[in-house]
């Protein structure tokens, strides 16, 4: 299961609009999250989605509710797709259709280049 790609124009928009209260940004890093970060992003490192009560926890306490749900790393190149692959894995074993998982294409570096705004 491939979770499908998502711009950082398009995250912006969803974050910007009626959407945004449905959905919740997974920051993956798990070196840089405190030097700037998606305002209102949880951070859920990588090492969290190797095992299903890592996984679990983060639906726990951060997906309830939600119908989207939008992974990233710095590049989104490995970290991120891989921890949104064992995300929606899991949630298809828990037999739960939502929330949609996303990852963020081109990660938290090109969102920084856009100029979109960060928190620190």
């Amino acid at each position: 299961m491939e979770p499908r790609m998502v711009t950082c124009e398009v995250v912006k928009q969803i974050l910007d609009g009626p959407l945004a209260a449905s959905t919740v940004v997974v920051d993956v890093r798990d070196d840089d999250f405190a030097d700037g970060h998606i305002p209102g992003a949880v951070n859920w490192v990588v090492d969290n989605f190797n095992d299903d009560a890592g996984i679990d926890e983060l639906v726990e306490t951060h997906l309830e509710g939600k119908e989207r749900v939008v992974v990233h790393c710095m590049l989104s190149q490995q970290r991120g797709p891989f921890a949104a692959r064992r995300l929606a894995m899991r949630l298809q074993q828990l037999g739960r259709p939502l929330p949609n998982v996303l990852v963020m294409q081109g990660g938290f570096q090109r969102w920084r280049r856009l100029g979109f705004p960060k928190q620190a």
